[in-house]
């Protein structure tokens, strides 16, 4: 038997003690050999500090030398900077025979992939989401004449799906579907398959160049994702020291993390709420048919009437519906998306505080608030208090 997995197509134990081979090869002393598939860095570059769903607004910048036509293989600015010194180091290092000069991979640092845009990639999930909403409906019989009658069956399909095909953007930047790639954050430097273990080792891990890779890789300010060494990772962190990618960051006037996540990223839930009642219009046609039948019985008599399901106009939807409706569908989605500890109480507490935050302020500061505490692992009680100050403070700016 091979001691590492080439594919995913083994037996469960045997791929398990393969994987536990190849885990056991690459735990070493680099710090900056991480583990994305563990804890907080999961979500790394797609939430902020207070693990709200975020997505990258910063200036992006082509690499000058990928292996992409014409060179289209971009990244955040500063990443770009910091990744082409690197390469110009490993360059260097081959030309005064400090390394090993014919690596496949590790003597002549080469893209191959990065940044990948979210925003692209979730219109992508939702047609197809969509797509598979449409032949559920079709597969049950459910039939609906109009859009009060969508969204209770809607929900009802949602409890039993959405924690592992989510529905909303802030649920998809958070889930497997969305790639680390999608912060921008993010550099390969080959094309390999992550399944294929051995050639992890034979291309990466037994080289010659490794542990000058790695280690380079850190002084540049760059992450190895231990599961997939070809995956370089911009660290923006300060801790336990300042990440080196804080000084190419500070070019473009980003000298904090917190610069970084707060300037330089965006709360995923403000450009998807906007078409939030566009979305469901849109699947509310995919799924209503033109014309149906129901039985009626009256008198001993069984007749059959033709049911035309109600078609709706964006501007009809939103005299139809109000404003509110739309924001305490947008809460009850999300709770059903993630996997909090909230009692029921707590949660309709929840979104009666954060509708009067709205009728106070606007939807954006309620959506911020409720994403805040929705997403934070705190409890519950604070985060009441926290609402309560929110409230105070909005009362006192109107008063």
């Amino acid at each position: 038997m091979a001691t590492y997995a080439d594919t995913n197509s083994d037996s469960t134990i045997n791929l398990f003690k393969k994987r536990i081979s190849y885990q056991r090869q690459v735990t070493g002393t680099h710090k900056n050999l991480v583990n994305f598939n563990f804890a907080e860095k999961h979500l790394y570059g797609r939430v902020n500090r207070s693990f709200i769903p975020v997505t990258p607004t910063l200036a992006l910048k082509q690499f000058k030398d990928s292996n992409a036509a014409e060179n289209s293989i971009s990244a955040i600015n500063f990443v770009v900077d910091a990744f082409s010194d690197l390469a110009f180091q490993f360059k260097r290092c081959a030309a005064n025979n400090q390394i090993k000069k014919d690596d496949p991979f590790l003597s002549n640092l080469t893209v191959y992939k990065a940044y990948e845009d979210p925003e692209k990639l979730y219109n992508e999930y939702l047609t197809a989401y969509f797509n598979a909403i449409t032949i559920e409906f079709k597969n049950r019989k459910v039939k609906v004449k109009n859009f009060d009658e969508f969204i209770i069956e809607f929900k009802i399909l949602l409890e039993s799906s959405i924690r592992e095909l989510p529905f909303t953007k802030p649920a998809y930047i958070k889930s497997r579907y969305c790639p680390i790639n999608c912060s921008g954050l993010v550099v390969e430097i080959a094309d390999l398959d992550p399944a294929n273990d051995q050639e992890k080792i034979n291309k990466f891990v037994g080289s010659s160049n490794w542990d000058f890779y790695v280690n380079t890789c850190g002084a540049y300010g760059f992450m190895v994702d231990r599961f997939i060494p070809w995956r370089l990772v911009a660290d923006i962190g300060v801790y336990p020291t300042v990440s080196p990618m804080l000084d190419y960051a500070g070019k473009y006037g980003f000298n904090t993390p917190d610069q970084i996540l707060g300037l330089g990223y965006s709360y995923a839930h403000a450009s998807f709420y906007g078409k939030f009642k566009y979305f469901l219009l849109n699947l509310y046609n995919k799924i209503k048919l033109k014309s149906f039948r129901e039985f009626e019985r009256c008198s001993g008599k069984t007749t059959s009437v033709k049911v035309i399901p109600q078609t709706y106009t964006i501007e009809q939807l939103s005299e139809i519906y109000s404003d509110e409706y739309f924001l305490k569908l947008y809460f009850d989605f999300r709770f059903l998306e993630e996997e909090s500890q909230f009692k029921d109480y707590e949660k309709e507490m929840l979104i009666d505080d954060c509708i009067e935050i709205y009728r106070y302020k606007s939807a954006s500061p309620a959506l911020e608030i409720f994403e805040r505490i929705l997403n934070k692992t705190f409890d519950y009680r604070g985060s009441l208090s926290y609402i309560r100050e929110q409230l105070d403070a909005i009362k006192a700016e109107t008063t």
